[in-house]
């Protein structure tokens, strides 16, 4: 019996939380790599993305609350959603893990943090976005397409 649900390599929090937690026992047990930036514009730019990742995944998970929809990409979806937050970014849940993966660096003041980014965006999008996509392309057809190429994945 085949599933109906996007085929996702990973649970997506997990991706960028366990860089989070390699990033911490690097700087804590191997060497300190500080974020050279002075303290007060780090808390600047952290009090400044606070507010824009906890306004992703509100917006994002009202979405699926509205429409009776697990947000857990290993369930099955009867409904693209392209209102709200979701005419600014395909990507919502996962654009919010990463300015959170931001925040969590500054808040650390741990510049490993910073430099996981890109290997996080990378994981998100092999091991989670593409195969979401696929799913969406299979299931919704020329109303995804459609809607992919006017929304941009991240911003």
């Amino acid at each position: 019996m085949k599933k109906d649900h996007a085929n996702v390599k990973t649970i997506p929090p997990l991706i960028p939380l366990t860089f989070i937690i390699l990033s911490w026992l690097i700087d804590k047990y191997i060497y300190t790599l500080p974020i050279p930036i002075p303290a007060n514009i780090q808390m600047i730019v952290a009090y400044i993305l606070i507010p824009f990742a906890t306004l992703l995944f509100t917006f994002s998970l009202y979405f699926f609350f509205k429409s009776k929809q697990n947000p857990e990409p290993h369930t099955p979806t009867n409904a693209l959603y392209t209102g709200g937050i979701f005419k600014l970014t395909r990507n919502p849940i996962y654009l919010g893990f990463l300015v959170a993966q931001i925040v969590v660096a500054v808040k650390l003041n741990n510049l490993y943090v910073l430099l996981s980014l890109p290997f996080v965006i990378w994981l998100l999008i092999y091991w989670v976005i593409k195969p979401e996509e696929d799913y969406l392309n299979k299931l919704f057809g020329k109303e995804y397409i459609d809607y992919r190429n006017n929304v941009r994945r991240w911003l």
